[in-house]
């Protein structure tokens, strides 16, 4: 998981990554964290650091400023978190970090967890179409398809209405943007979401739109599998 840091005062920068570094090690989920030191540098930077699932911003700023950096952030990043930290360090003349308060790191795992859920609601894909950035409703997606000159990606947003995107990103570089609970590789030239699998065989996948793309041999028996999983966790779910 990718998260990014937008605060000028290193000494503050670097206590709320050895927080962060400590909610991701609580909770066993792997992390990569960018610091900025400044909204520019963070705006300046943002095409080769997409795929950040909640950026962190100092507060420490009027009113104002604040709302137009939340609007300057938001028009390339819509949905994404934005937790905002301010005054929970402070230095002794040790030169020791220490929490202004003992509840401090963990009101920050918490706000991490909120923004995690509510991100998590709706996930979306960033793609970069036609030179602007997208974002695509993930849970839409049908599947994502390579391309001589990048992917195409199938979407569903109504039932009975279905729309392709050309991106000039590679399949491998979505593949990492994707969640791995929710899509596979089923295929060399393809990406499949498992809940939108109709049917699996051993030449093709069938999915809920109709559509049909193909699949490996070696994954046949794995995808089959899976996508019964989820027929009857949904029913389950439907059952309750």
């Amino acid at each position: 998981m990718k998260l990014a840091i937008i605060e000028g005062d290193e000494t503050h920068a670097e206590l709320i990554r050895r927080y962060i570094r400590a909610w991701g090690k609580d909770r066993d989920i792997p992390l990569a964290i960018i610091s900025f030191p400044g909204t520019e540098n963070y705006i300046a930077m943002r095409e080769e650091h997409r795929g950040i699932a909640v950026l962190f911003s100092d507060v420490r700023m009027d009113a104002e400023d604040r709302k137009e950096t939340a609007r300057r952030i938001r028009a390339y990043h819509s949905k994404m978190p934005i937790i905002y930290t301010a005054d929970i360090a402070e230095e002794e003349t040790d030169g020791a970090l220490h929490p202004s308060g003992p509840g401090d790191r963990e009101k920050l795992f918490r706000c991490i967890d909120k923004a995690l859920d509510k991100n998590d609601e709706k996930k979306f894909l960033t793609v970069e179409v036609k030179g602007s950035i997208l974002e695509v409703a993930a849970d839409k997606i049908m599947f994502v398809e390579a391309r001589s000159h990048g992917c195409v990606i199938e979407f569903c947003p109504q039932r009975g209405r279905t729309f392709q995107l050309e991106s000039a990103e590679s399949i491998s570089v979505l593949e990492e943007r994707l969640d791995k609970s929710d899509f596979i590789r089923c295929h060399r030239s393809y990406i499949v979401r498992v809940d939108k699998i109709r049917r699996v065989g051993r030449d093709c996948i069938e999915l809920r739109n109709g559509s049909r793309i193909a699949v490996s041999r070696k994954l046949y028996g794995e995808l089959k599998q899976m996508a019964a999983q989820r027929a009857n966790k949904a029913g389950e779910k439907n059952g309750q």
